[in-house]
């Protein structure tokens, strides 16, 4: 929606707010065939092309207006451009996302050359990966010539595409999930992209489901789409009464290959299912259908196919109070205690362990000695302590039914270090993870291990060059797992970075696949605050708990709840939309597997 723009004389500025657009995805005009699947987009905007007359100020007011069609078949964004600049323009290089509140602001710096100035949110790369951003104040200058003697746009910064307010992004763009494989497991990694919400969405989606994995999954996640396979035309076609989606490909051997062809027709049948404009997914080469084993025709359904989502399900948390450990009832809005049958007796800790991790059938549990040299580990009546491990060890976090994780600093070099403990031996020793990333400067101040086992959410903090811990900030990221032949974790790929807007991030723990939850700190909170963060998506505040320490997903058959704790050992619930009750108090929560 668009607001009325002012003038402003003395200073030749004009304010104008609500540009928003679609992104096609090459820089000719209108890219490809057409596709036969109707646009899920409910409402149409008239959107006037460069008209005779114009100024220069009103065509670049009218060319940012104008982005909504850009993928549409009367896309009149390029009317406001120079021939050559509308030829060479790809919209999706380089999405900027401003605070629609606040709107643009345009200026008139000299003859030929206007300045628009936004706070943007937001960025979106040419794979529809975004980066959410602390709201930052952003100039941008764009050229004007004379074509015919009308001013049209000639020139704007380098791999520059489209400036949508918040709520027009939110109307051009589809949060859309990319299926990966895990290695270890019949199960999808799921990756979230913003794609074009228009008819090519279909399109957008196999392209970026046959592109190259991402920097920080190589070598975590499989993907069944090899180099040089591609369509074999221009889209995807989505039958209109059927609803069936053909994928044509060719520069490919997946015929010859059934691993690869399972592995391929899987992600993008699970991908494009999650359209709700397709109801079926047929995967051809060279026009032939790829079969898939027990499916005769199109895929129609998920439990068609070899891999699953990640189902999680948690039916105990553990409170600590003191030395003793309880269980609670999660369903319960009050955290109940569970009934103790005699064999499920849980260990006494003692007062100098901290950072109490449980496997997620409980028949482990493990924590550090509060001064971080030490890393114990309970298994029913049997106690283990391993004091040789390293120093400032973080609290332990759950590699599935696999191991526990450690951070820490190497005790000869104060460098930092990660380790894996195997499950399988009480007293198995710690094992170093490759991780060159790692500065010498960084110190790892928490771990947690996706449910599926893939990667790995790390927080950093830094030291001074005397080793000295600064009072700045924590920052995350999210690494891919590398294991060997055996499933053994053997390394930490090259990391991307997670809630980057976040000024400080102190506890990050997987909520779910692809989500995660995070207690951290904006430029504008007096506190640490709990936020939802969808990985690639927008991060959501979870209402404002006073003296904040940690939150912690619970999952459920319904869904994953939220159980906070503050620095004066309350526990708390939800209450509303962005409220807490205080239920309980306690020394920490443990969710087992978690």
């Amino acid at each position: 929606m668009t607001r009325p723009a002012a003038l402003l004389a003395a200073a030749s500025v004009l304010t104008l707010a609500g540009c928003s657009g679609q992104l096609p995805m090459t820089p000719d005009p209108r890219p490809g065939l057409a596709v036969s699947q109707q646009s899920e987009r409910q409402v149409e905007r008239f959107l006037p092309a460069a008209e005779a007359g114009d100024s220069e100020m009103e065509i670049v007011q009218g060319f940012l207006r104008a982005g909504e069609g850009f993928a549409s078949d009367d896309d009149v964004s390029r009317t406001y451009l120079t021939d050559e600049l509308a030829s060479d323009w790809v919209p999706t290089s380089d999405v900027i996302v401003y605070d629609g509140g606040g709107g643009l602001t345009l200026t008139r710096t000299g003859e030929g050359e206007v300045s628009v100035e936004m706070l943007a949110v937001g960025r979106v790369d040419e794979q529809g990966r975004l980066t959410e951003l602390a709201p930052r104040t952003t100039t941008v200058t764009f050229g004007l010539t004379r074509v015919d003697g009308e001013p049209r746009i000639s020139a704007f910064p380098d791999d520059a595409g489209l400036w949508l307010s918040d709520t027009e992004f939110a109307r051009a763009f589809r949060p859309t999930t990319i299926s990966y494989l895990n290695p270890q497991r019949d199960l999808f990694v799921p990756e979230l992209r913003w794609l074009p919400d228009s008819d090519g969405l279909p399109t957008a989606v196999t392209r970026a489901q046959l592109a190259p994995l991402p920097a920080h999954l190589e070598g975590a996640v499989r993907t069944g789409a090899q180099e040089g396979l591609r369509l074999a035309t221009p889209a995807v076609p989505v039958d209109p009464s059927t609803l069936v989606a053909t994928v044509n490909l060719r520069g490919a051997t997946l015929a010859q290959d059934d691993t690869l062809a399972a592995d391929l027709s899987s992600q993008l049948a699970h991908s494009l299912l999650g359209l709700t404009s397709v109801a079926g997914v047929e995967v051809q080469v060279a026009g032939q259908p790829l079969t898939l084993e027990g499916v005769e025709g199109a895929i129609t359904g998920a439990t068609q196919l070899p891999y699953a989502e990640l189902e999680q399900s948690t039916d105990q948390v553990l409170l600590r109070v003191g030395e003793e450990l309880t269980g609670v009832d999660p369903a319960q809005y009050a955290l109940r205690d569970l009934p103790s049958t005699g064999e499920d007796r849980l260990p006494t800790v003692g007062l100098d362990w901290t950072g109490i991790a449980a496997s997620a059938d409980l028949e482990d549990l493990a924590a550090v000695s509060t001064d971080g040299s030490s890393f114990r580990r309970w298994r029913g009546e049997e106690v283990h302590t391993n004091a040789g491990i390293g120093d400032e060890l973080t609290t332990p976090a759950v590699d599935g039914d696999e191991a526990f994780w450690l951070g820490g600093l190497h005790r000869s070099s104060q460098t930092p270090r990660i380790w894996v403990v195997d499950r399988a031996d009480l007293d198995g020793v710690a094992r170093p993870v490759e991780t060159p990333w790692l500065a010498d400067d960084d110190r790892v101040y928490g771990l947690s291990i996706s449910p599926d086992g893939s990667r790995a959410l790390v927080v950093l903090e830094q030291v001074d060059q005397d080793g000295q811990e600064e009072q700045g900030p924590h920052r995350l990221v999210l690494s891919g797992i590398v294991r060997d032949g055996q499933g053994r974790p053997v390394g930490l790929t090259d990391p991307a970075p997670v809630a980057a807007q976040l000024e400080d991030v102190t506890s990050a723990r997987w909520s779910g696949a692809g989500e995660v939850l995070l207690v951290g700190q904006r430029a504008t909170d007096a506190g640490p605050h709990p936020f939802r963060l969808p990985l690639g998506g927008w991060l959501e505040p979870l209402g404002e708990l006073p003296g904040l320490v940690d939150a912690v997903p619970v999952p459920g058959a319904t869904g994953v709840d939220v159980v906070a704790r503050t620095r004066d050992g309350g526990v708390y619930v939800p209450e509303g939309q962005s409220g807490w009750q205080p239920v309980r108090n306690a020394d920490q929560v443990v969710v087992p597997g978690g």
